[in-house]
């Protein structure tokens, strides 16, 4: 056994980077797997959008290590983050253009990684979502191969089980038959919890905020569910249908934009599980996930001074 003194030796910036996108690949092999190969071109024009974005920034601003910033992986896990929350079938210049402005407008405007309030991906989607709210909620009901980049294809598509809850609550206030069980959304989201709970065995990921979000989603959703299980989807159709789990195991657990303390990652992580669920129920948005992840990015400052300890 070694003597004192021990040093501590925590991972680098990059290893943690590429870590988490190593842990994104099995929730891809999957969507590849029900939804088309297409995804690989998705998250293909992402990650080199979001790469060439984050160098031309870096230059402009005269970074001599601008070559060492964009190789850390932080662009390209922004950029398969804000792809993988997008439809399969959005237009390749929608993809572009919300990793160009989650880079640009949400990350090195405010000086690059370590010093944004908000999550860029989460900026990304929020901005495409409310400028082409069409493009945004409309699913396609084929397999779309990875040909359909570069060729015309027709296609069906659909809304996304929570755009269909809302609009038939608006309209008949009965969304019962739209609570069944999705297999390949399921399997998807078991991907995603295995791919968390890798990365928080391995201490790259607080389980903390993953488990405060699911927690606090699933109790919301059942306080709706049961004050009108007509008009509210139930807790389980809710979760599995939603965001919430990929959310919670790569997106809230931003370890930069999170709150920093033990007490204040449980309040930000329900802070976020809560307000996506009412979003979604109560809005006009049928999935709220990534505006109460911006709304709690903005009460970090508060809540990190509130769980801070005390010393006497």
């Amino acid at each position: 056994m070694n003597s004192a003194p021990y040093i501590h030796v925590a991972p680098s910036t990059q290893r943690i980077m590429w870590q988490v996108i190593l842990a994104l690949l099995p929730g891809v092999i999957l969507l590849c797997l029900f939804d088309g190969t297409r995804w690989i071109g998705q998250l293909s024009i992402a990650a080199l959008t979001a790469v060439i974005s984050e160098a031309a920034i870096l230059l402009l601003r005269r970074r001599r290590d601008w070559l060492t910033r964009i190789s850390d992986g932080s662009a390209i896990l922004t950029g398969l983050l804000l792809a993988i929350s997008m439809p399969v079938n959005a237009p390749l210049w929608l993809v572009a253009a919300g990793v160009f402005f989650a880079i640009v407008f949400a990350k090195q405007l405010y000086g690059g990684l370590g010093m944004n309030i908000f999550n860029p991906a989460m900026v990304g989607y929020a901005f495409l979502l409310i400028s082409f709210p069409a493009l945004m909620s409309q699913q396609s009901s084929e397999w779309l191969g990875l040909q359909t980049l570069w060729q015309e294809y027709d296609a069906t598509t659909g809304a996304t089980i929570l755009d269909a809850a809302r609009m038939q609550r608006i309209d008949s206030g009965d969304v019962g038959s739209l609570a069944a069980w999705h297999t390949p959304t399921m399997l998807v989201n078991a991907a995603w919890l295995i791919g968390a709970a890798w990365l928080a065995l391995n201490r790259y990921l607080d389980w903390r905020l993953t488990i405060s979000v699911i927690i606090a989603a699933a109790i919301t959703s059942t306080i709706f569910w049961l004050n009108d299980s007509s008009a509210y989807l139930a807790p389980q159709a809710y979760l599995f249908n939603s965001a919430v789990i990929f959310g919670a195991c790569f997106i809230a657990t931003d370890p930069v934009t999170a709150a920093t303390t033990n007490r204040g990652r449980w309040m930000y992580g329900a802070l976020i599980g809560a307000l996506s669920v009412c979003i979604a129920s109560l809005g006009n948005f049928p999935d709220g996930f990534a505006f109460a992840t911006l709304l709690a990015n903005a009460c970090v400052p508060l809540i990190d001074p509130l769980t801070q300890p005390r010393y006497k």
